[in-house]
């Protein structure tokens, strides 16, 4: 009777730290995916900048005709 006791808070107690396991390697894929997001985020935002500049180059056109929506410019209140 007392080894059964002991098999189950046993497998209890492993079933538990597996569970832990399972949450730390779930908490590591979401910060990996966030991170992900995050470098996929700034490189789209690089090549929108830089294909912007491309056709402002191309057409001629100054940043002060058509604003970058990205970075929002201080306008002096009147």
């Amino acid at each position: 009777m007392f080894a059964m006791f002991t098999q189950v808070f046993t497998t209890i107690s492993v079933l538990f730290a597996a569970l832990e396991k399972f949450a730390h390697a779930f908490s590591h894929l979401g910060t990996w995916s966030e991170e992900t997001a995050g470098a996929f985020s700034d490189e789209s935002r690089i090549n929108r900048a830089a294909k912007m500049k491309a056709l402002r180059d191309k057409t001629g056109v100054t940043q002060d005709q058509v604003p970058d929506t990205e970075q929002p410019r201080l306008v002096a209140a009147e």
